[in-house]
């Protein structure tokens, strides 16, 4: 999941406040299925999958865990193993 890092199987609105293992704030949650920072800040959630995306938009390209740049939350280190 882009908003909690879980590997549970729910619904794309998830509505986590905390990660899966409830060590952290959640960074980003779903408006509409569209993925957002909680300051508002528009996520490429495509970035999110495994092989990240192509497209020439930097400026969404974050992790929507821990808003890194280097990866999307399939590859962060928080996610759920």
């Amino acid at each position: 999941c882009a908003v909690c890092l879980g590997r549970h199987r729910h619904l794309i609105e998830c509505r986590a406040t905390q990660t899966w293992d409830r060590k952290h704030k959640a960074f980003s949650e779903r408006v509409y299925k569209a993925l957002f920072a909680k300051d508002g800040h528009c996520i490429c959630a495509k970035q999110q999958w495994e092989e990240g995306c192509t497209e020439h938009h930097d400026s969404k390209h974050l992790c929507s865990g821990c808003r890194a740049t280097s990866h999307g939350a399939q590859k962060c280190p928080c996610t759920q193993k």
